[in-house]
């Protein structure tokens, strides 16, 4: 069973490797401890799930002692790393032309972040948080965002300008005015979201590096890309399906607890699973069911076991939806398996 997850463009976390490779990082157990295999970057334009480039990073942190490394390094990394999505940026005609393209077409780098322009046009206001458990730690990618946003707005309108406000939903305690210095304004940590306020004039502005012809040629290379994805398979029911495996278990597979490890509610669950014409429940039974079958054929598992695998309170109730299912029992499913 194919379980799918959120994944991010992993360039700028194959150059942090490969500059902690150099300076003498013991990056091969960085990447083991973090479940990525080196193979898995050697690609032209390597995702992988953000979770695990969440992980890199924090770890990296740790193993340098640099609490800053994400925003250091957002004030210093090749804003071409980003591929299309940058390019096509770079190609519009305003810092505000910039935003909402980056925004509107953010799931050609990312599957995990989320880009709020509602305010922009009104306030100024750019918000953005990634998807992931509340309890996945992965401040140095969002420290590296907003100074890779503020850094690459600085190089390509040509002026030095500073946002009005900064604000993280994460805390921080120490070298805050590292970030007020940089950002020339007073940058708040522990806020309600990740924010950055621009001035009105400065969204005005032209960039050195706009191309009506080049914008239009790669924007129709972003809607294919968007279109593709639109016609492949959502990926929210494979990762319900893997969040639920390691919950059935114990009785924790339930709608509230896996839409708190997705960042949601379990209205707005509810809401995208009715979207893709199924519900919570059903989700669960179909998993339950596929399971059931590959435990029955393919291990000598006894009958109590797999109904404590798949939450069932025993044997007897395993055996009573398997019926229900399949039209037979465990025992003749596997009886005819082995035949």
């Amino acid at each position: 069973m194919g379980l799918s997850v959120l994944t991010h463009n992993a360039v700028r976390t194959r150059e942090l490797i490969n500059d902690l490779s150099r300076k003498g990082y013991p990056t091969s157990q960085l990447l083991a401890d973090a479940g990525i295999r080196p193979q898995e970057l050697e690609s032209t334009e390597p995702f992988l799930p953000f979770e695990k480039i969440a992980a890199i990073w924090e770890a990296s942190a740790e193993m340098t002692g640099d609490d800053l490394l994400g925003f250091r390094r957002g004030q210093t990394s090749d804003m071409r790393l980003g591929g299309l999505i940058t390019y096509f940026g770079m190609a519009s005609p305003t810092l505000a032309d910039l935003i909402r393209n980056v925004a509107r077409y953010r799931r050609v780098f990312s599957d995990a972040i989320e880009l709020d322009t509602s305010d922009l046009d009104s306030r100024g206001i750019l918000t953005w948080h990634f998807r992931v458990p509340t309890l996945t730690r992965h401040r140095q990618n969002l420290e590296f965002n907003s100074a890779s946003l503020t850094t690459a707005a600085r190089k390509l309108t040509g002026r030095d300008l500073h946002p009005l406000e900064v604000t993280f939903n994460h805390p921080r305690n120490e070298h805050v005015q590292d970030f007020d210095r940089f950002f020339g304004c007073a940058v708040a940590f522990g806020a309600e979201r990740n924010m950055i306020r621009f001035r009105d004039r400065d969204l005005e502005l032209p960039l050195l590096t706009a191309d009506d012809r080049l914008h239009d040629i790669l924007q129709n290379y972003c809607e294919e890309i968007l279109r593709r994805k639109r016609d492949a398979p959502s990926n929210l029911v494979s990762q319900v399906e893997r969040l639920a495996i390691d919950r059935l278990t114990n009785g924790t597979a339930t709608q509230d607890a896996i839409a708190n490890e997705l960042a949601m509610s379990k209205r707005t669950l509810a809401r995208r699973l009715a979207e893709e014409g199924t519900k919570f429940q059903l989700v669960i039974e179909n998993l339950r069911q596929a399971l059931a079958r590959d435990y029955i054929k393919d291990s000598d598992l006894s009958l109590t076991e797999i109904a404590f695998l798949l939450g069932y309170r025993d044997a007897s109730s395993f055996s009573t939806a398997f019926r229900r299912w399949t039209g037979k029992t465990p025992s003749q499913m596997r009886a005819e398996e082995g035949s």
